[in-house]
This record gives C-alpha cells, sequence and structure tokens, in this order.
C-alpha cells in the first residue's frame, strides 16, 4: 500500500493492498487475531509511509544532543505510526465481530464504509496525514474527489478490494463485478476530466520564489540576513517579468512582521509596485500567529491569513506536554491557531490559503472555496525532510485543487513549489532543495464541484445503504 503512495505512485497496488487484511478478517472472526491483523498493516503502511519523519535528527541545532535527538524522532515517528495503525485496528476488529460472516454484500457495504467513517473522523483529529485516497494523487482516479472528495476515492478503492476477497472466498463471478466496477470508475474519471469547464478571462500572471533556507539556518542571524536578500532579491527579479504578484513560502521571513516598520522587502513592494503574499509571522496578545500577508503595491498590509491547523509538537504543545517535551519547539513564544472562518481577499478577489500541513485537510480548503475562494495558494517548509514527504504533500495539493475545481500555486522553502491546473495536472514542478523563482499564468474561478455544494454526502449514503442492508436481511422470510 505503501507503494502505491507518492513518490513511488504506483497506484493500482492500492486496489489489492487492504484485500490480505479483509482475507484475515473473514477467516478469524475472533478479535484478537484481527485485532493483531490490523495492527501488523497498520505498522507496514503507516510506519513505511512517515518514516521521513525521521529527518527531524539530529536536534543539535536547538540544543539536544546527539542520542536524545535520535530518540526523540523515533519517538515521534512511533507515536504517529501508533495512531495511524489504530484506524486499521478497530477496522479489522469491528469487521471479524460484528460484519464478516453475515452476508456478502452486508459485509462489502459494512467494510467499505466502516474504513470511509473512520478516515473522515481520523480527519478531524491534529495528527492527520496519510489517508488511502492520497494512493490514487497525482495520477489516479484523482477526478473521482470532485464528487465527494477523499471519501469518493478511499470508497473505490476499500470497495475493489472487499471485491477480490469476495471472489476467493465465495464465488469467481465477484472477479466480474470488481472489474466492471473499476473499469466504471476509470471511464468516470475520464469523463469527469473531460467535463472540467474551461477557463475564462484574462489570466493572473504570479510569480514563486523557493528559497531553501534550511530550517537548522534559518532562525540564525545568517539565515535571517539570507531571507531579506534573497526574498527580496528574487521579488525584484521576478517584478521586473512583469507578473502581477509573487508568492512566497510558509515563514519566508522567521520574525515578527511590523506593519508599521519600513523594511528593504516593503520598500522594494512599493517600488516595484507589485503585491506580494508574503509568509512571515504577526504578534497577537498571546502568542503569535503564523500568517500569509498580502502586502499591496504601497507595501501595506492588505489581507492576512492566519494558519488554522497547526502541527502538533513542532508548532504547538498540549500544556499536559509541555513540561516534557517544551525543548522540541524551536518557538520563542506561543503560536495561536487562526478562526476557521477566515475570509483571505486579495485585490483578484478572494483566495483559498492552506499552509503546510492545512493542505492534508480537504474540509479546510472546500471551507474556502465555499465563501468565495477563486483560486488556491499554498506555502509550505518542507524542510528537514526527504522527498518522500515533498512527493506527498504535492498530492495533497492535487486533490484540493480538484476538489475545488480550482488552480493552485503552491510555493514552498526547499521543494516541491508547483502549478497545477484544475485537472489536477502539474503544469510546473520545482527542483528540490534548490533556489528557484518561476512565473506562471493562473485563472480565477467560481465553478462549484458536487464535492464543494454538498460536501462528504457520500458516507452517510453509504450508511444508509449499508443499514438498509442488514435491515432487509433480517427481516427476509425464512422457507
Amino acid at each position: 500500500m505503501q507503494w502505491a503512495l507518492p513518490p513511488v505512485g504506483w497506484g493500482w497496488l492500492a486496489f489489492g493492498a487492504v484485500a490480505p487484511l479483509w482475507w484475515v478478517c473473514q477467516m478469524q472472526r475472533a478479535g484478537l487475531p484481527a485485532v493483531l491483523a490490523g495492527l501488523w498493516w497498520g505498522l507496514g503502511f503507516y510506519g513505511s509511509s512517515l518514516v521521513w519523519v525521521w529527518d527531524l535528527h539530529p536536534l543539535t541545532w536547538i540544543g539536544i544532543d546527539p542520542l536524545p535527538s535520535w530518540l526523540i524522532s523515533r519517538g515521534i515517528w512511533l507515536f504517529l505510526t501508533l495512531w495511524g495503525a489504530t484506524l486499521s485496528i478497530v477496522w479489522a476488529a469491528l469487521m471479524a465481530r460484528y460484519v464478516c460472516g453475515h452476508g456478502l454484500w452486508p459485509e462489502l457495504l459494512a467494510g467499505v464504509t466502516l474504513w470511509c467513517g473512520l478516515e473522515a473522523l481520523w480527519s478531524y483529529s491534529p495528527l492527520w496525514w496519510i489517508s488511502v485516497s492520497l494512493s490514487q494523487s497525482p495520477h489516479g482516479l484523482v477526478q473521482l474527489s470532485r464528487l465527494a472528495g477523499p471519501t469518493t476515492l478511499t470508497a473505490v478503492v476499500l470497495a475493489v478490494n472487499g471485491l477480490i476477497v469476495l471472489a476467493l472466498r465465495y464465488h469467481r463471478r465477484y472477479w466480474r463485478y470488481g472489474v466492471v466496477f473499476l473499469g466504471s470508475a476509470l471511464l468516470l474519471n475520464v469523463a469527469l476530466a473531460a467535463a472540467v469547464p474551461a477557463d475564462h478571462g484574462e489570466g493572473l500572471r504570479v510569480g514563486i520564489i523557493q528559497g531553501n533556507i534550511p530550517t537548522r539556518e534559518k532562525l540564525t542571524p545568517e539565515g535571517i540576513r539570507r531571507a531579506w536578500q534573497d526574498y527580496t532579491r528574487g521579488y525584484q527579479d521576478l517584478a521586473a517579468t512583469g507578473v502581477e504578484a509573487v508568492l512566497t513560502p510558509e515563514g519566508a521571513l522567521p520574525i515578527l512582521w511590523q506593519p508599521e516598520q519600513v523594511n528593504r522587502l516593503s520598500t522594494a513592494v512599493q517600488q516595484a509596485g507589485v503585491p506580494l503574499w508574503l509568509g512571515t509571522f504577526m504578534a497577537t496578545t498571546d502568542g503569535h500567529y503564523q500568517v500569509l500577508l498580502t502586502l499591496d503595491q504601497h507595501g501595506q498590509v492588505y489581507s492576512r491569513y492566519n494558519k488554522v491547523n497547526l502541527v502538533l509538537l513542532g508548532e504547538y504543545i498540549p500544556d499536559w506536554l509541555s513540561g516534557v517535551v517544551q525543548r522540541l519547539s524551536t518557538l520563542r513564544s506561543r503560536l495561536i491557531p487562526g478562526n476557521p472562518d477566515q475570509v483571505f481577499r486579495t485585490p483578484w478577489g478572494n483566495a483559498v490559503v492552506l499552509i503546510c500541513f492545512e493542505s492534508a485537510f480537504s474540509h479546510r480548503s472546500r471551507a474556502q472555496v465555499r465563501t468565495g475562494g477563486e483560486f488556491i495558494l499554498s506555502v509550505a517548509n518542507n524542510d528537514p525532510y526527504r522527498q518522500q514527504l515533498m512527493a506527498q504533500h504535492h498530492a495533497h495539493d492535487v486533490l484540493r485543487a480538484v476538489e475545488g475545481d480550482r488552480w493552485l500555486v503552491r510555493a514552498t522553502n526547499t521543494g516541491l513549489s508547483a502549478v497545477i491546473d484544475p485537472t489536477g495536472t502539474t503544469r510546473w514542478l520545482s527542483d528540490p532543495d534548490r533556489f528557484v523563482i518561476h512565473a506562471a499564468t493562473i485563472y480565477r474561478r467560481q465553478s462549484v464541484t458536487l464535492y464543494t455544494r454538498f460536501g462528504d454526502w457520500l458516507l452517510p449514503l453509504l450508511a444508509v445503504a449499508t443499514g438498509t442492508s442488514y435491515s432487509s436481511r433480517a427481516f427476509r422470510p425464512r422457507g
């Protein structure tokens, strides 16, 4: 299953990767074997998918010795892996105890519904990142996410796995059902891509700066000096090419921005007259926000977006853990989450903003599209992590672009920066670990997908279908 995810991206493997776990639940209808199978499957999938967490080590740059640093990075990885594995454990235990053996079609519907429901529940936790739906991005059945978001993709993947198990266990005709079902999904994916409305109106020329300043250097005096120098230079070079706006990564300037203070970057904006979307920090009475600012042509703050979904342990520490792991934080004061209902205005209309971790939350993007977001600005750091994380992050953004039918511009510190169109096609992708500037044309869109309008309508429909299948079976007359 991990090979189905980016960067390997063999998405077709996902259509059989859950079948072994489902088979165990069929054969061992006792609690312990199913729990162990769910644990083993989850450790393999989530553990290998999250191995980029190891790249936190070494943390010597924030005063942690090498051995504790190694233990911390592995401890965080194990914690995140077990949190993911809990999902597969719960699914397997419920399937073995309550579902398998109670009818073939009810079992298929219940298996799909349970996994989709658990993923939906997990997606509202502060540790969400890996979904089965990610196996279909960026080159799989991504267009299906227009219908009901990530649940559509997860449901298709689980349904095919379930049909494989039923075919192996009971009757070969289920192979035919599986082929027909998957073939129909493929045809629908093609049809949805062909039906994407064309772009209208004038394009918006946007410049992207990938600063490539390592996190271990970023907060040092030299790193801050480089940020001022490189982002100002990148902005000026892009402005000279005729772009209409410039986008910088998350935390491009790792300082507290003072709106009333004149500095080299605001002066450059005043001179060029090209608005700048700047990733930085702003103070509040209780701490500070991580923000994306719009600096208008005069170098003044036109609008700002405060990051809503903060990274547990990295950007905030729960009070009950603060005494144990406070040294993990690189922050000098407390980060405060932003208001989920904020609207990000720009001189060209409202935009959707996703800062780093927020790319994994489809409901965060959908809420902003519903309030008038006409294009998506995704900004991230992605250092010190390997290209596995970069590719997963890019895949999340592809799904967000398709779900909302919006152009997406992505600026990161170390990669992968990108331009993605509403069909999920990556029009440009940066090389990692390099300073890069790039200019691209995007379009504002006001179209509405089924997912934007109705949200995750598929999950309650699956729940009703599952309940109906069990009810009809329970009340069927017996001969």
